[in-house]
């Protein structure tokens, strides 16, 4: 557990469900209703933090009358000066990393997830393509808000299921609203919000399964919203490929072994079906989610039998690990690395070392290389080799790719030298 001690007396403690350890709120137990008007459905307790062991994710203090400040040790950026709804910003996502501290068995994606029907259909966020104003519109409507912005993913390690768990946190819509929305829907966003500032505002009155409550995964669906799109909004099937590409890219759950969110990113894209919205008109969008055919019956995200014992990383998150520096050697004969995870697909392949750090998606180039390492190769048989598939290319130009390609290969231990043989450093 990453929890830290605040030596302050008189500092209350806010216990979130299924959070390892509590929030140390100082001198400002006027940020509890702050606090409960954007995460209303999230339970929590305050108490007395004097004299009992208060060791703690982060700690909120006021600093003026209008002025808080969240100190988290582990927060990625610096702690600043806030009015009381960006103080709350700022303590929501560190809640999020809190959320995976506290269960390091779930992947965290940038995203936001409704229920429409009976499952979970989940929106990778991407620039500019208005999620958290398409969630305001879904619950609008009446359809349950998991999340806006991150949902932990959980896999049932008997049914292999994936789904998606509410985050009990109130929708939060930047202000003002674009001038695209209609004005009966800038008229209740007006209604509905109950915290704001000029920056944010938190909504009210929709529908919001508490925190922890599980639902499968039934589609993902990529956002558009392009700027001169001037037709009706269309759903559409998308390639894997880019579906891949996107959910690997938004996972932030770092305790996570790669290998692990690579099966999982797998077992999404595979299962269920992944689709594209091209809109520019939040309502119309809205309506054609709520009756679009391919929203119906749809299947559970799974993990197939051969992924049900996902890849583990061993604790702390922080192991130390550097990369090496190390330069492949043209004469040395290499092979890839055992318990690394591979991903193949049309377009591409990705993967994964043994210790779990990071996913690569290797170029073309890469790909090759790497296919042929999978049995013993030098860096002089692989030049043979890519010389007879590329022979209009330089060959000095294709040694330098080569070496440059092993070298990437051998540093991220993807690959090593086989036993008994020297390597350069």
């Amino acid at each position: 557990m990453a929890a830290f001690f605040f030596a302050m007396t008189e500092d209350t403690l806010v216990k979130f469900k299924n959070l390892a350890a509590p929030l140390a709120l100082a001198q400002g137990d006027e940020m509890l209703p702050v606090i409960k008007a954007a995460i209303p459905a999230w339970p929590f307790n305050a108490v007395d933090g004097d004299g009992m062991d208060r060791s703690s994710f982060a700690r909120l203090s006021r600093h003026s009358e209008t002025q808080w400040q969240l100190d988290a040790p582990l927060a990625e950026k610096t702690s600043v000066l806030h009015d009381p709804v960006n103080a709350v910003c700022d303590l929501i996502a560190e809640i999020s990393w809190e959320r995976l501290r506290s269960r390091p068995d779930l992947l965290c994606l940038h995203a936001a997830a409704i229920q429409i029907r009976d499952r979970l259909i989940v929106f990778p966020s991407q620039r500019r393509a208005g999620k958290s104003l398409l969630t305001a519109a879904l619950g609008r409507e009446g359809h349950p808000v998991f999340t806006d912005d991150f949902v932990p993913l959980a896999v049932d390690p008997q049914t292999r299921v994936i789904s998606g768990l509410a985050n009990g946190i109130a929708p939060r819509l930047r202000l003002p609203l674009p001038e695209t929305v209609s004005e009966g829907f800038a008229v209740w966003v007006d209604d509905s919000i109950t915290l704001r500032n000029r920056q944010y505002g938190y909504l009210s009155g929709l529908s919001l399964p508490e925190a922890g409550t599980a639902m499968p995964v039934g589609a993902i669906i990529l956002l558009e919203r392009p700027d001169d799109h001037r037709g009706p909004a269309a759903l559409s099937p998308v390639p894997i490929d880019d579906a891949l590409s996107v959910i690997t890219k938004q996972n932030f759950g770092r305790q996570i072994h790669a290998g692990a969110i690579l099966n999982v990113a797998r077992a999404l894209v595979q299962t269920i079906p992944v689709l594209k919205l091209v809109y520019r008109d939040v309502e119309e969008a809205t309506a054609l989610l709520r009756t679009s055919p391919l929203l119906d019956g749809l299947p559970e995200a799974r993990l197939s039998a051969s992924d049900a014992h996902l890849p583990t990383r061993p604790a702390p998150l922080e192991e130390g690990w550097q990369r090496g520096t190390q330069t492949a050697d043209m004469a040395t004969r290499y092979r890839q690395t055992a318990g690394t995870t591979e991903v193949e697909t049309d377009r591409a392949i990705y993967v994964a070392s043994e210790r779990g750090l990071a996913i690569h998606q290797l170029n073309p180039l890469l790909a090759i290389v790497w296919k042929l390492t999978a049995e013993p190769a030098s860096g002089a048989d692989i030049l043979a080799a890519l010389a007879v598939i590329y022979p209009d290319v330089d060959a000095s130009q294709l040694q330098g790719d080569v070496q440059a390609s092993l070298t990437f290969l051998l540093r991220e231990e993807l690959i090593a030298p086989l036993a008994g043989q020297s390597q350069e450093r």
